[in-house]
Order: C-alpha cells, then sequence, then structure tokens
C-alpha cells in the first residue's frame, strides 16, 4: 500500500504581531471607580457618600467583568 504524506514548512518571516489594545469595558467602569473616588475625597456630607456607593457599584462592575462566569452548578441541568 503507498504512503502519500505532505510536508508543511512555515515560512521563515516573522508573523505580524499585533499592538495591545485594552478592553474597555473593563477599563471603562475602573477609571470611573477611580474618579468618583478621587471625586468623593473632595466632597464632604452626602454627596461623598453618594460618589462613595456610585464607585463601588463601577468597581463591581468592572471586577464583575474581568473575571470568568462563576454561576457553577446553576446552570447545570439534568
Amino acid at each position: 500500500m503507498p504512503l502519500l504524506a505532505y510536508i508543511h514548512e512555515p515560512d521563515e518571516s516573522e508573523p505580524e504581531r499585533r499592538g495591545w489594545e485594552p478592553d474597555w469595558h473593563v477599563w471603562g467602569p475602573a477609571i470611573g471607580a477611580l474618579v468618583l473616588l478621587v471625586a468623593a475625597g473632595m466632597v464632604h456630607g452626602v454627596a461623598g457618600l453618594v460618589l462613595v456607593l456610585l464607585a463601588s457599584a463601577l468597581g463591581y462592575r468592572a471586577i464583575d467583568t474581568a473575571l470568568p462566569y462563576r454561576a457553577g452548578l446553576r446552570d447545570h441541568k439534568q
């Protein structure tokens, strides 16, 4: 039985590398949270509390976007 084989030798040229691009779905809320925390440091009273709460919400959104899905067995169907 004859054997037919194909040997592929890749080109010696360097592959084109893409530049690094940030994931704005993560960095947008993270930067927004930092800006709100800085603003909360300059404001006193209820307005500062509201800014801290908004910064916390944006920070948690950034963390939720950055980390993988964690639902565990809730999606398990038998």
